[in-house]
């Protein structure tokens, strides 16, 4: 059986995250001990009995008896199906994970995780107005669609710029997520992303370099000069406040080319975006600059040929990739005036909802706000990512992968506000377009969360285009022969040999 999905994330677990064949008996404890459930991928799978049965048809009328058997059947999967979430492991009323995994159909996972039908299906095929998407990613689109639709009257004529503006219930979502005694921001953008992108480049040009010695000073054994993560983060911070695309962009550009440890970099823009669009003041969005830069910081002490294994872990492996985070409480300790809430974040960004994360196995509200927002960046910079033991997801699959994980490993609103704050298709990853050639996304359109400005880099043959062209997707432009041009499905990073390092912004 091939295993493509879990009832969890795949970053909490020691497994490859573009799945695997079970191939013995100790694959098969392994899972056990770490999940309840797993999705199998029957096309994946070897073996005769996955071959599609042969066509028949059957003449037979059915008998009583088998309507009966089929119409309890539907009944009990109907109970099933309605049966309230189960609690956090260990609580009265749910069976320990580890009593054993089974397989289940794909529907039963999503209706587990919440949602009401089957997968969502790929980006769509026409202008995106009218498609529906199941789950949590279909609620945070719905909140778009209603702007989408365009007076066919004004079919020739070209839109202003659009504004979202946030209605009070909008507000009120977002002040509902935030700490007693915050002030809610509400944040516009400043300059367009083609202005600030110059000053993004030196930011993340600037953070890369005290990254590096950062890392050379704690192998050294030296103290940690917080002032130069402070600095670095302030100047973060100033370029997301005027506009957030821009530093998402050239982080995204250039991670092919950062330093080993420059996943923490992505965390913390992507964490600093994330607290921009719940509207915390300047310092709290430094606070989170410094826990993204700083949440692995204990990996430096994790041995080398560990960091690189490609495949998965061994029970014994996992267990020691989990003291990075003690390892870097340890480094931080030493760092005089570190904020409480900063530390608190550090230590949970592992931390799930229901209980099941490291490594305190912290539950619901005894995971600080801090922790539970690095956890759904550092898990969405994870698997966008490539690595030794994993290939890179799209940021559309990842998106779709957070929204099936919350409200048991992530708090549902929060993976809602973290989807509204980088984009169903994020800033500098790629995506494929109806006309077949490549793209990336250069900026979003604040109303239109699906039509973005977009960078295209390629031809239909998928070969690199001399000179790139920037298409704005909000103003429905079509083709020489008059058909729409759009989003036909998100890509991963380093898709058809692209090096995303070369499409900079001047």
């Amino acid at each position: 059986m091939f295993v493509a999905d879990l009832d969890r994330p795949w970053v909490d677990t020691p497994f490859p995250l573009q799945g695997f064949l079970i191939e013995d008996e100790r694959q098969i404890a392994d899972l056990r001990s770490h999940c309840a459930f797993v999705v199998i991928d029957r096309a994946r799978s070897t073996g005769d009995e996955f071959e599609p049965p042969e066509a028949t048809t059957n003449t037979i009328p059915p008998t009583r008896e088998m309507r009966e058997r089929v119409l309890k059947a539907i009944r009990e999967s109907e109970a099933a199906a309605n049966k309230p979430k189960q609690g956090p492991p260990g609580s009265p009323a749910q069976p320990s994970p580890t009593a054993g995994a089974r397989v289940i159909s794909l529907e039963e996972v999503l209706a587990r995780r919440g949602a009401t039908g089957p997968r969502p299906a790929m980006p769509p095929k026409g202008n995106g107005a009218d498609e529906s998407y199941p789950g949590l990613l279909g609620r945070v689109l719905d909140t778009f669609r209603g702007l989408w639709k365009r007076d066919p009257s004004a079919k020739d004529a070209q839109p202003a710029l659009l504004a979202a503006e946030e209605s009070p219930q909008e507000f009120a979502a977002r002040a509902a997520l935030m700490p007693p005694g915050i002030q809610v921001q509400t944040y516009r953008d400043q300059v367009p992303v083609e202005v600030e992108v110059v000053k993004a480049r030196e930011v993340a040009a600037r953070t890369s370099s005290v990254l590096e010695k950062l890392v050379a000073d704690v192998r050294a054994g030296h103290l940690l000069e917080i002032e130069d993560v402070e600095e670095v983060v302030h100047e973060m911070v100033e370029s997301i406040v005027r506009n957030p695309d821009a530093l998402m962009w050239v982080t995204r550009l250039r991670e092919q080319d950062i330093v080993t440890y420059g996943h923490s970099l992505q965390v913390a823009v992507y964490l600093t975006a994330f607290g921009r669009q719940l509207g915390f003041p300047k310092p709290q969005l430094a606070h989170l600059g410094q826990v993204g830069l700083l949440l692995d910081i204990g990996k430096i002490r994790l041995p080398k040929e560990l960091l690189e294994k490609t495949g998965r872990l061994t029970e014994q492996e996992f267990e020691t990739a989990k003291l990075h985070v003690q390892y870097g409480l340890d480094i931080l300790s030493a760092t005089p005036n570190f904020h409480k809430e900063m530390l608190e974040g550090i230590a949970q960004h592992h931390e799930r909802m229901n209980g099941s994360g490291y490594p305190a196995a912290l539950a619901g509200a005894d995971v600080s706000l801090y922790g539970r927002m690095a956890g759904i960046a550092d898990c969405f910079a994870a698997i966008t990512k490539r690595r030794p033991y994993a290939e890179a997801i799209s940021s559309y699959e990842a998106m779709r992968s957070l929204s099936g994980w919350s409200g048991d490993f992530f708090q549902e609103a929060l993976v809602q506000q973290f989807i509204s704050s980088v984009g169903v298709f994020p800033v500098g990853s790629l995506i494929e377009l109806s006309t077949g050639e490549v793209a990336i996304v250069v900026a979003h359109n604040k109303v239109r969360r699906l039509k973005p400005r977009v960078l295209v880099v390629t031809g239909p043959d998928k070969k690199a285009s001399q000179y790139p062209s920037l298409i704005d997707l909000l103003y429905d432009p079509k083709t020489v022969e008059e058909n729409p041009i759009y989003i036909r499905r998100g890509l991963a990073s380093g898709a058809y040999g692209l090096d995303l390092k070369d499409f900079y912004l001047a």
